[in-house]
């Protein structure tokens, strides 16, 4: 039975073309299982699991010298000489620059400069481990905060939530009723930000917030609701209604809020964990009933044992009571009690135990090196004062600097590629190798390279197996290492003819 079942229009519109020469690595790990593992066979038993490890591992070792590498990406050079490493970039085999004709140029590799981290130093030489010591944290939604999303009881700026323009301050929380005026409930309203703590040992943090005290509100003109079960509109009440007192929280925990924010049992939800103190976990201040206001100041907090994010967390307690209005969902669109946190900010007690540096990205040797002009730039002309200064005899040349078509360094600190001055502009082709396991579709071998995958694979598995004689590990070694030779030789793709015809370019007389 012949493998191809589709026919010759599914094949040229489908657009896998050549995909014939190819296997899939799943398809290998199954044949696999089949064929060399069971009862009587050099493999007795072993897991899917273990065979689809090893086959990985062969795919990823044989991709690198041995399969053919067809990846290759293409840009126009920007003002930045950069270009960014692909996302499954292992090594380069070739980085060039195309001209008109489309022609490749090769460039070649620097040694002589890099990007190296370039330390901030004071007027005497001494090193400057901390540049500022305290981080403010702007409170807005641009700025990676996060709220719960609970309609207008949320946090509010003016009229609007959360607007991303504005910094916001604001938290206005208003009771909730479900139109019933016995099931008045709160929601306890969150807002936090996840924040590095990795270069921080001990610190504290400060934050300026008021509340208000408990208080009424007086209405005067009825508000028009449109009741959510019968569709009908409704008058709530006018008159005068007890507000509650107000608790902000800003402090630090290893775990985000909680998603449930009501303060009663509501629809099979329980009730809010962020009402509790227990949350913060790592340390926090409040701020109570409209009696403390302004700036405090926390404890110095050591968390020198934490690797990675925290969360500052502000959460604010509004707990309403009953009121005695005749439709309080409508009411509630109108009261509400205002708690404002002006500003966080996040202070070292410490020095920070890490060098700074001026700028991240770009150290002073790497801009000298763009901003100056090669000297192949300044002139093309072989017989000059620089390519010709003995009359024609060029001592000591270094072959990697006789080329005109430009140089470049891999900086792997910023997983970028950097061009000398003469290649801006220019379209820069890399080629480069990957292990193959970046995508599903580009999980495949060559058919020439399908035994040699077989054999890595026996090969793996018989190493790590217990009890297994070592005459038959070695074996298998062995055939290992032949497979692959054998796979490399095909994969080569050598042509008697096409070398024939490079050969008769080089004055030799061949037989044929």
């Amino acid at each position: 039975m012949g493998y191809i079942n589709n026919t010759d229009f599914d094949y040229y519109e489908a657009g896998d073309l050549g995909g014939y020469q190819f296997v899939s690595l799943d398809d290998i790990i199954s044949q696999f299982m089949i064929v060399y593992v069971g009862d009587e066979k050099i493999i007795n038993n072993v897991s899917r699991t273990d065979v689809q490890f090893h086959a990985y591992r062969a795919l990823a070792e044989l991709s690198f010298d041995t399969l053919r590498s067809v990846k290759a990406q293409q840009i126009d050079v920007p003002p930045s000489l950069t270009m960014m490493l692909p996302k499954d970039y292992v090594n380069y085999t070739q980085i060039s620059w195309v001209d008109s004709a489309g022609i490749k140029h090769p460039l070649y590799p620097t040694n002589d400069t890099s990007n190296p981290f370039q330390i901030t130093q004071d007027d005497d030489g001494s090193y400057d481990y901390n540049i500022d010591t305290s981080s403010q944290f702007k409170l807005n939604k641009q700025n990676g905060w996060t709220r719960n999303a609970k309609g207008l009881t949320g946090i509010v700026v003016g009229d609007n939530l959360l607007s991303p323009k504005e910094d916001f301050n604001t938290i206005i929380q208003r009771p909730h009723n479900f139109n019933k005026v016995t099931q008045v409930a709160s929601f306890v309203t969150h807002c936090y930000k996840a924040i590095d703590v990795t270069d921080f040992e001990v610190f504290t943090f400060q934050a300026n917030v008021s509340t208000v005290a408990a208080s009424t509100q007086t209405i005067d003109t009825a508000v028009q609701y449109t009741h959510g079960i019968s569709g009908s509109t409704v008058n709530g009440a006018t008159g005068t209604f007890n507000t509650p007192p107000t608790t902000v929280r800003v402090g630090l925990s290893s775990q985000p809020p909680s998603g449930f924010v009501t303060t009663t049992k509501m629809g099979g939800q329980p009730i809010t964990p962020n009402l509790l103190p227990d949350y913060f976990d790592i340390g926090y201040l409040e701020w109570s009933a409209g009696v403390e206001n302004g700036v405090k100041i926390s404890d110095a907090i050591d968390v020198s044992s934490i690797q990675g994010e925290v969360y500052l967390t502000i959460i604010s307690i509004a707990l309403w009571e009953e009121n005695d209005a005749e439709d309080a969902k409508a009411v509630s669109t109108v009261l509400g009690v205002e708690s404002t946190v002006s500003s966080i900010t996040l202070n070292s007690a410490l020095p920070i135990g890490k060098l700074s540096t001026p700028n991240e990205f770009e150290s002073s040797t790497w801009t000298n090196y763009k901003a100056n002009t090669p000297h192949e730039n300044q002139t093309e002309d072989y017989e000059d004062d620089t390519y010709w200064p003995q009359q024609g005899e060029r001592y000591g040349l270094e072959p990697t600097r006789a080329q005109i078509n430009g140089s470049y360094y891999i900086d792997q600190r910023l997983g970028k590629i950097n061009f000398s001055s003469n290649i801006a502009g220019k379209t820069v082709i890399l080629d480069y190798i990957s292990d193959s396991l970046g995508t599903d579709g580009e999980m495949q071998v060559h058919k020439f390279a399908e035994d040699a995958m077989y054999k890595w694979i026996t090969y793996g598995v018989l190493a790590s197996k217990l009890n297994v004689p070592e005459y038959i590990v070695q074996r298998a070694k062995k055939e290992k290492f032949a497979s692959t030779r054998q796979a490399k030789l095909r994969l080569s793709n050598l042509k008697p003819k096409e070398l024939i015809q490079i050969l008769r370019g080089k004055s030799k007389q061949i037989k044929h």
